[in-house]
């Protein structure tokens, strides 16, 4: 494998992982790509956003939501930073919050912090997909699920004020029958009681 035929297969999205590599190129041997990929890192071709994920510099990242869904799978953007997507909450998040039904983690890159959030597998649910560009898409929480799962994970941060110590701003096409049938979902006093005053 020569780097111009990586940058082919790659120059449309721009991240690929180690193993993208052998799909492409079954022939080629592991730890001569080792080499090569620890090559071109070095000479500024690749970034190595983690552990056998690699970005093509030369391309413009769309979105860091992309991104934020290549770094942990399964996620799909949600809490805050989808909150804020949707004009729900004014406040632009520091990080890229993300659910999953993986372990609590977090990474830190070139394109700044990404913080993942663990739901069981029964609530992982309530995304779509958006393109962001040619070849790249996003999974993203509904606005439903994003008030949800921002809520449940949050529960026991809340005081007495909830709701009025959230500047939550909701537009007429927010699906209040949708939340509430999440909402359901979840058989717990404390949450149920921040749903009432919520409704």
């Amino acid at each position: 494998m020569k780097f111009e035929e990586l940058r082919l297969k790659t120059k449309e999205t721009g991240i690929f992982s180690f193993e993208d590599i052998f799909k492409w190129f079954p022939e080629s041997n592991r730890q001569t790509v080792k080499n090569q990929l620890k090559n071109w890192v070095s000479k500024g071709y690749l970034l190595r956003l983690k552990r056998e994920l690699y970005f093509l510099r030369e391309v413009e990242l769309k979105d860091e939501f992309v991104l934020a869904n290549h770094l942990y799978k399964p996620s799909y953007v949600s809490l805050e930073s989808a909150l804020n997507y949707y004009g729900i909450i004014p406040d632009v998040p520091f990080s890229v919050t993300s659910i999953t039904t993986r372990k609590t983690q977090e990474f830190k890159s070139q394109f700044g912090l990404f913080m993942y959030r663990s739901l069981k597998p029964e609530l992982f649910f309530g995304w779509q997909k958006i393109q962001a560009g040619k070849d790249q898409f996003y999974k993203i929480a509904r606005p439903e699920k994003a008030l949800f799962d921002f809520l449940y994970l949050n529960q026991k941060s809340f005081g007495e004020d909830f709701p009025q110590e959230e500047r939550f701003s909701f537009n007429k096409d927010f699906n209040w029958q949708e939340f509430k049938r999440y909402a359901k979902l979840v058989k717990n006093k404390r949450f149920t009681g921040l749903i009432e005053r919520l409704l």
